[in-house]
């Protein structure tokens, strides 16, 4: 065989490998909170919460992605149930995610069947959640899932079915956040941005930071207080972003602090 021929076919064999390579994504850098709906008195739904919720977050950690721990989600479970069934407008639930240092909040709440046929115990168990953005208060999308089982006992065949639809909704959901957060990695991402100070210096940095390469838009959602709040649009991470801000108070002989920082979103004063 001619030295070229043979060159061009192991060359062939070489792209053919590269393209049958599993192909490895990057872990997401976005925490998530997981909460629950509490079921106060009710021990087959409390069963199915505790499965579901370690199907959930043994289907996320396996996928890449930074998890609030659990005695925190436990808290902020409640702090949801004391106000109202998730809704980002009622409850603040967006606002508890951000507490908790998480960019989103997936909460579920279960339904559960159970019977006693004469083969064995039967369970079903229905899960519905939804993702919600805790910056921009935003449901990214909500699945339902439902997974049945059979058991030695009643809990056995709770904690089967549960553990299973955990697994099948986070699945589904992450299914839709991948895609979400590809898609804000590729193009533009939303950052709130809540400076505290002088009115006509904030108006000046805000002139400045619409002339900003990476901004695609900036406009004032709120203002009172001495507070602007901004719904920026850019094409990159909100750390990047905060360094633009500080090189352009820099550049200006402002004194620009961050007081606090959440998700995409941040709060400074501007002086």
């Amino acid at each position: 065989m001619k030295p070229v021929r043979l060159l061009k076919i192991l060359s062939s064999l070489l792209v053919l490998q590269l393209l049958l390579l599993p192909t490895t994504h990057a872990s997401p850098a976005e925490r998530l909170l997981v909460i629950h709906a509490v079921s106060r008195g009710n021990g087959v739904e409390q069963t199915a919460q505790a499965e579901v919720y370690d199907g959930i977050l043994e289907f996320l950690t396996a996928h890449g992605y930074r998890m609030v721990d659990r005695q925190t989600a436990e808290q902020a479970s409640m702090e949801i149930a004391a106000t109202h069934a998730i809704d980002p407008l009622q409850n603040k639930a967006a606002a508890v995610g951000l507490k908790f240092l998480a960019e989103y909040t997936l909460y579920f709440r279960t339904t559960t069947l159970v019977k006693d046929p004469e083969k064995g115990i039967g369970a079903l168990v229905r899960v519905t959640a939804q993702i919600v953005d805790n910056t921009t208060a935003q449901v990214l999308t909500s699945r339902t899932a439902e997974l049945s089982s059979t058991g030695y006992t009643r809990d056995d065949a709770i904690d089967k079915a549960a553990r299973g639809a955990g697994k099948k909704v986070a699945e589904q959901l992450t299914a839709v956040l991948d895609r979400y957060l590809t898609a804000a990695t590729a193009a533009e991402r939303t950052v709130i941005v809540v400076i505290e100070g002088n009115p006509l210096t904030v108006q000046r940095l805000q002139a400045a930071l619409e002339k900003n390469r990476t901004v695609t838009s900036i406009r004032e959602v709120e203002s009172g207080g001495g507070k602007s709040t901004f719904e920026i649009t850019c094409t990159v991470r909100r750390d990047q972003l905060d360094r633009d801000l500080l090189q352009i108070a820099g550049q200006n002989g402002w004194a620009l602090i961050k007081i606090r920082s959440e998700g995409n979103r941040s709060t400074w004063k501007l002086r």
